[in-house]
Parts: structure tokens; sequence; C-alpha cells
């Protein structure tokens, strides 16, 4: 029996309060709620030992059963700990059967009223999953139905239900001698926020180096010290990445490393690369995190900063004298093929550039296998017929690779996927399931935009896609505001932009030694006369060549603008020119400089070994 778990309102439930510890500590519980490997804090007690697992990831579950009972058995002891653990989420679970039936009976017929229908293999079983996990979706139990209740006289401050515990590291509405009260989830996801935090803080930035001093670094627990500056507007930004084409990638995978000989071998491969996967986004987050880290500016007596070109620096950082220095960028979700990391506002269209640079980076030049890009690389390099040795692949190309082009015209081909990513924008103290909503929303706009490319021109290079927003104003309007915007004779935005064209359109409207940008000069040059006259003509979609014209006769010089402009590009960049900072990721630490991390040497978490034993037969 094959048994497919799906959490329901994951995103809800890890976004719905304001604090950073609080979704940490939500991420970390739907995390553990799937983890198989973990006998301490995940559910390693309740798989029985012939058992199967083939997923346990990014709040899924998927394992074979060597009979019926064993599965509702589990599912049974499964769906008690998570009512216990985390009662806001909703489990979808599908029972598939495989395996020889009676000789009057067909696959794919029921064998009693209510059952569900058996597949042939294991694999078939697998295939059949998805479209029964869609089913059970559209049955929820009414168990699952929220029920009016009595009136509760004290309020839990995140969730709104009935407080049953206090918060004793926080005061409720300013009072220091009343203590936050939560609901008994609430504090359960903390305590497992404060733990996972201490452990990323070690991992991620044991020995990183600063730009200059050497203070102790940690990553915030509140959104207030994301590097806010006291009487301005602060703005912290919520960044979604995530894999392009994952289900396909899968799928080729298990097609390609998989022994027909072999029941269950191609699932069992396609979560060895789920793992790696894992670990590439992991990776991912622990560079993002020390790159800032290089950039940080600490000297005895002064505030630390992050110094970089652009109007919108530098960024003060939080700092307790005699206390650890908070970097700016703390991820929240690092789970599966996702990463949502929040950070300072004006940092964000950077750490886009660096984590595309990274990803883009030629494994061979990388090197070292520790590194979970080369990991990555070589495993779905070998299943497309490359010969990998130490790094390099030799042989004809044969398909599933991509060519990056670098800086100076080289190219090399590289297996690790593109990623879409989404920026939203938003005010200190929103919620945070606002800002979440706003990026995935972006994110999934960028990689619808990156499939439409490829379906006009299916020889065009796969690329990364990126789109972000600055309004608040709720994810369907955004949306039909970009749409509208595009859809103009004259469009009046550029996005969503593909990785190639992103970097270029930092290094052409906001760099401060492109000629024409925005921010050359410090930023003053036009800056009157661009704000409230040449933009609202390219917002009406009037042609801005009279005004130009006129501009220069009055000057006397040339307008200066970007080469080769667009009003959609232009009118971009004004949006976030006073909230885009350049510290020169890149440079304080090199994207192809290698990372080995991760607890398998390969950047992905522990897992057990799943081997086919009698689930499979």
């Amino acid at each position: 029996m094959v048994v497919g778990v799906d959490l329901r309102g994951i995103q809800a439930y890890v976004y719905s309060g304001r604090r950073i510890l609080d979704a940490v500590g939500r991420a970390a519980l739907v995390a553990e709620l799937t983890d198989t490997s973990d006998a301490e804090h995940g559910i390693a007690d309740l798989v029985p030992p012939d058992c199967a697992v083939l997923r346990d990831a990014g709040g899924a579950l998927t394992a074979a059963f060597p009979d019926a009972a064993s599965a509702r058995g589990f599912t049974a002891r499964y769906t008690r700990r998570l009512r216990d653990r985390a009662g806001d989420l909703t489990p979808v679970v599908a029972h598939v059967p495989y395996g020889p039936l009676p000789r009057d009976r067909a696959f794919g017929e029921p064998s009693v009223a209510g059952e569900p229908a058996a597949s042939g293999t294991l694999d078939e079983a697998l295939a059949v999953l998805p479209a029964r996990l869609r089913e059970a979706r559209r049955h929820m139990s009414a168990l699952h139905t929220p029920a009016h209740g009595y009136g509760i006289t004290a309020v839990c401050s995140v969730s709104g239900g009935p407080a049953e515990s206090v918060d004793s590291s926080r005061v409720q509405d300013g009072r220091a001698d009343v203590h936050e009260r939560v609901a008994a989830d609430v504090a359960r996801a903390r305590g497992i926020g404060r733990r996972w935090h201490r452990a990323h803080s070690s991992a991620w930035l044991a020995g990183a180096v600063t730009a200059t001093g050497a203070p102790s670094l940690t990553l915030p627990m509140e959104a207030d010290r994301l590097g806010r500056d006291h009487g301005g507007v602060s703005r912290v930004a919520v960044v979604h990445v995530d894999v392009n084409g994952l289900g396909a990638i899968l799928g080729d995978y298990r097609e390609r490393a998989g022994d027909p000989d072999v029941p269950g071998s191609g699932a069992l491969a396609q979560r060895h690369l789920s793992t790696l996967l894992s670990g590439l986004i992991e990776g991912l987050a622990r560079v993002l995190v020390r790159a800032v880290a290089a950039t940080v500016h600490a000297a005895p007596g002064r505030r630390p900063v992050i110094p970089g070109t652009g109007t919108a620096g530098p960024v003060t950082l939080h700092h307790v004298p005699h206390g650890p220095v908070d970097v700016p960028v703390r991820p929240v979700v690092v789970a599966g093929d996702d990463l949502t990391v929040l950070c300072d506002a004006r940092l964000a269209l950077s750490l886009a550039r660096y984590a595309i640079d990274w990803l883009d980076a030629d494994p061979v030049l990388v090197g070292d296998p520790r590194d979970p890009r080369v990991g990555l690389h070589r495993a779905l390099a070998e299943v497309h017929g490359e010969r990998v040795h130490s790094g390099h692949s030799h042989g004809v190309h044969s398909g599933g690779g991509r060519t990056v082009v670098g800086p100076g015209g080289a190219e090399h081909t590289t297996f690790v996927p593109t990623v879409g990513v989404g920026i939203a924008v938003q005010p200190v103290g929103a919620p945070l399931s606002l800002g979440y909503d706003l990026c995935e929303a972006m994110c999934r706009r960028a990689k619808e935009h990156r499939v439409r490319l490829a379906g006009d021109d299916p020889a065009a290079p796969d690329e990364h896609a990126v789109a972000w927003t600055t309004r608040l104003d709720g994810v369907d309007r955004v949306l039909r505001r970009l749409d509208r915007a595009r859809g103009e004779p004259a469009p009046r935005t550029g996005l969503p932009l593909t990785g190639t064209g992103f970097t270029r359109f930092l290094d052409r409207y906001l760099s401060a030694t492109a000629p024409g940008s925005l921010l050359a000069d410090g930023g003053t040059r036009h800056r009157g006369w661009l704000v409230s006259s040449l933009v609202p003509l390219l917002e009406s979609g009037t042609d801005p060549g009279p005004e130009l014209a006129r501009r220069a006769h009055v000057t006397g010089d040339p307008v200066e603008l970007p080469l080769d402009w667009t009003p959609g590009a232009l009118l971009d960049a004004v949006e976030v020119m006073d909230l885009y900072l350049d510290p020169g990721l890149a440079a304080a630490l090199q994207p192809h400089r290698p990372q080995p991390q991760g607890r398998t040497g390969a950047g992905g978490p522990r897992v057990r070994a799943a081997h086919p034993g009698s689930a499979f037969r």
C-alpha cells in the first residue's frame, strides 16, 4: 500500500504572525512533521521498520507499506501527532493499493465498496497517487470544518484563538508587567523556532568573515532588526525562490535512473535527487547569509553598517553593546525546492542577483564535490550520458543541461536548474502573510513568463525569471495592474525579466557607473525633472520625445538616460531606485567559491536509507 500525505494551509500557517520567530518556528515544525530520519523531533518513531519512505520533505510524505493494516495504523498515528502538535494544519491523505489481485478482478476495480482501486506495480501506484491526493482534497472530512464555540476571555495575540500559555520573552500591549498571551501551538512553535535559530546561526555564520572588524554575528528574530532606520520609512522585503520545472526534473531523473527490473528503484532514485535539491536550497540560504555578512563594516565605538552604491545606503545594523550584530537577512523557509528570505528591502535586488550568479557558477570551476551545486550537477549529468570525473563533464552533451554565458562571454554547461524569483516590499510591521502572498504571486508570474518564452521559441536558452512589486493592495490588484501595464501598446513595465534581462537592467539603470544610470552622480542627476515631468508622461503612454527635446533645450545638453532605455524599464527603475543598494556581494564572497556544507556532505538533510524490502513485494 502506498500512502501519500500532503499538508494543506502551510503558507497561511507559517506566515500568520508578524514575528520572524513565529514564522521560523512554524516552518521548522512543518519540516519536522515530515522528517522520518529524526526520532527526537521528527516522526521516525511512527514509521514501522518494514516501510520504505520515498519522500519526506516540503510538507509532503510518501511511503510504501507491506499491507493495508500497516498503512491505516500509520495514518491514524500520524494524523493524531499532527493534531496534537499543529492543529491548524490539515492533512490530505490518500492510500493506493498495488500488487497481485484475485483472478476475478482487474486492476482499477475497487475490491470493496468505498475502497480505492488498486494499481499493478509500485511505480504505477506512485503515478496514480497525485490524482488520488487531488480527489481527497476535494472531499475533506467534516472534522476539519471550523466550528463555533464559546466566547473566550484571553485571546492569543498571534492566532486569535484561546490563549493557553504566556511567552515571558514578550510583553502584551506594551505593558512591561504583562507577558504576551499565546495559544499552546504558538508557544510550541516559538520553542522550536528558538532551537532552529540557534542551529542556523551556528551553522550558517560559523567562520563568517566581515569586511572590517570581527564582531560576533547572529540572525535576527524580529523584523525591526532587519536594518530599520528610525525616523524614516523602513521596509522589509520577502523574497521567494522556487526551482523551475521541478516535476519534469524529478520525473525525467526517475525514468533515467530507475532500473525496470527493480520495483521502486525509480522512486528511490527520485528521493536521492530530492535530497540533492534540498541541499542546493539549503546551500543557497547559507551563502546568501554569508555574503551579506562579508559586507558588514564594524569599528569600535561605532554602529556597524553595510555600505554600498546607491541613494538608499548605508544600512545601519541592529547592535546591542557587547552583544552580537544582527545580519539583515533571515531565511525563513528552507524546504524542498522552496526558499523564502526576509531581508532589508534595500538588499533584495542585490540578493536576487547574487542568488542567480551563485546558481549559474561553473561546476568545473567550483570543483569541490562537497559543494551542493557540484553534487547535483554530477548526479544529473551522469543520467544524461555525461561522463563526470573530478567535477568535469566529458563527451557530447545529450540534453538536460543548460548553457550559461559568463560576463566575459565564456560559456559553460551546468545541470543546476534555474529558479523563479518573486520579491515583495512591505513596511516593517505589516503581516508577513501579505508579503509572502505577494512575492509568491510574483514568483508564479515570473515562472509563467519563462514557460511562455520557451513555448514561443523552443530554441531559447533556459533562463531564470524575476519579478517584484512594491505595491500592497492585494494579490489580485497587483497582478491585474501588471497585466495591464504589459498589455499597453507602449508597455509600462518590463517585468517579469529573465535572469539575463534582470542583470542587464541592474547594470544599465541602477549602476553608479553606467552612462545615463538613474543612480549616477549620487542619484541626483535630473531627479526632480525625472519624477515630476518624465514619469507622468511615460505612465500616461504619451510620446516623451517633445519633453526630452524641451529639456535638452533648457539645459543646453542632451538628456542622459540609460543606454537603449525603454519606457517600461525606466518606470521599473524609478519605482525601486530609492530602495536599491549594491553592497558588492559578489566581490565580498565570489559566487564560484566552493561552499562545502550540509550534514551529508552534499548540503542536504540526513535521511534514513530506504531499502525496497517487503514493502515493494
